[in-house]
């Protein structure tokens, strides 16, 4: 029989105890983390067994992607990493599954220079709650700010989870895979995206869904090319999400810009305050919107 303790016993090597951040860390009831100038962002994301990844996936992939998840949020806002706290649900009897889960969080902890100040665990059925904290590069970017007239890029190619979902469930060996289990997240373009963009968001719930967020926040509309469009698999690709790129809009006098360039162009942002998508000019009636846990 194993107890909460010993459970708890498996994360406290990866509690950072030397961080200069780090007042009061795992072991009190709360963690106390010292202050910057900076304004300090935080989200939070809850990953869930059989809603978020599959029954069978390996513990160390079940923190590993619930943490890149999370993180995806502080990209999207223009921020980096600094320290997370994760709460865990599990049923698991078994303490190798525990020490397993904590490889995974050790690895994504040392990508990317993050440190665990603490958490909680219960029993259950498995899901991750995960707290992530971080600073602004330059400034806060947010899904309100987008302006008429404004391009619209995304960072990479849509539908390579989707992909690697489908790849491992008919147990074929695909470099989509790992692109599902451990997406990687591109701080290194929301560094620079933090200085130009007007807004942004990553694409979690599909582009359709979240580049919509933008236009409803920020009272404007938009209208994309298809066929400028970098997918994997088909146009459902638009709606599935899974993808953890970046969304973003800029000034139209950032077009020459080499990092921006870099990027996809997929249309602009405009004042009819709808979604348009444009498939061989004409206009594609979609019918999906995007990722929604509750459908």
């Amino acid at each position: 029989m194993i107890s909460e303790l010993s459970i708890l016993d498996c994360f406290q090597h990866l509690v950072d105890k030397k961080s200069d951040k780090l007042i009061v860390g795992s072991g009190d009831d709360a963690a106390v983390i010292k202050s910057q100038d900076k304004d300090l962002v935080h989200s939070v994301d809850i990953s869930k067994i059989n809603t978020h990844f599959p029954k069978d996936t390996r513990p160390e992939d079940i923190a590993y992607r619930s943490i890149a998840v999370a993180l995806s949020d502080l990209a999207a806002m223009g921020a980096y990493p600094s320290f997370i706290s994760i709460g865990l649900t599990s049923n698991s009897s078994d303490l190798g599954w525990y020490k397993k889960f904590t490889s995974g969080v050790e690895k994504i902890l040392n990508e990317y220079q993050m440190h665990l100040v603490g958490g909680d665990i219960t029993k259950g059925e498995v899901s991750v709650c995960v707290n992530v904290f971080g600073y602004a590069y330059e400034k806060n970017i947010l899904r309100s700010t987008a302006e008429i007239g404004d391009l619209i890029f995304i960072t990479g190619a849509l539908g390579e989870g989707r992909q690697g979902l489908s790849d491992w469930k008919n147990k074929e060996k695909s470099e989509y895979i790992q692109k599902f289990f451990n997406p990687k997240i591109s701080f290194c373009k929301s560094e620079y995206i933090s200085k130009y963009a007007t807004s942004c968001i990553d694409i979690s719930d599909g582009l359709i869904k979240d580049l919509g967020s933008i236009c409803k926040k920020s009272g404007v509309g938009a209208e994309i090319i298809f066929e400028e469009i970098p997918i994997t698999n088909d146009i459902d690709d638009l709606y599935y999400g899974d993808d953890y790129k970046l969304c973003y809009t800029c000034s139209p006098r950032q077009i020459d810009n080499k990092l921006i360039s870099k990027d996809y162009l997929i249309g602009k942002i405009t004042s009819q305050k709808e979604l348009l998508v444009r498939k061989e000019n004409l206009i594609f009636d979609f019918k999906k919107n995007g990722w929604d846990s509750f459908a």
